[in-house]
């Protein structure tokens, strides 16, 4: 799929094009991602939460945008939805992009409306259970899926995912202590969303 991408008067490419929305969903207006994301204004997103066949959730060590915050544990697939994409486009262009997996057949679970607190974003979440062994191109064994540093990610069971959401919440960025709190993560027993 081909995206649309804006330059600004200076030349200087502002990304791919979103669409600015309403708290209802009815579309504003047409705008650069970067400018969509300085101004905070409403846009549709989408979140793949990623799991292995134990129930594991596979979280990875994310510097803040502006790399002046620590490191903190996050969702490692996260994006925009570029203007005229589909949410299921928009979610299997995140995962391919972000962990080299390519899969079509991921779950909608939830939608979590917008606040000032996740970017303005209405947050679209998948799921995808992920068997163990399975091969991503270019990953060294005992790597995480998809991921470039084997260190920047960990699949977390419900125990230590409760112990880190609860005890060590510091370690975990505020855009995904708002989703496992909208989610009700720590609730969740062994299976999957």
């Amino acid at each position: 799929m081909k995206t649309s991408s804006a330059t600004s008067a200076s030349g200087i490419e502002d990304g791919p094009l979103v669409e600015v929305m309403d708290r209802q969903g009815l579309l504003l207006a047409v705008m650069p991602v970067a400018e969509v994301r300085r101004q905070q204004l409403c846009h549709r997103s989408v979140v793949v939460l990623l799991y292995d066949e134990a129930g594991r959730l596979l979280l990875h060590r994310q510097r803040s945008v502006r790399g002046q915050l620590p490191v903190r544990w996050d969702a490692p697939v996260r994006s925009p939805v570029y203007s005229g994409e589909s949410l299921q486009d928009a979610a299997t262009r995140a995962l391919e992009a972000c962990l080299g997996i390519r899969a079509e057949r991921m779950r909608a679970v939830e939608v979590i409306a917008p606040s000032l607190e996740n970017g303005n974003e209405i947050l679209h979440v998948f799921s995808l259970v992920r068997p163990e062994g399975s091969a991503v191109h270019g990953q060294h064994p005992g790597q995480q899926p998809g991921l470039h540093d084997a260190a920047s990610g960990y699949c977390f069971g419900p125990e230590e995912l409760g112990c880190l959401l609860k005890d060590f919440s510091e370690l975990v960025s505020v855009r995904f202590l708002q989703l496992a709190e909208a989610l009700k993560l720590t609730q969740r027993e062994r299976r999957p969303l």
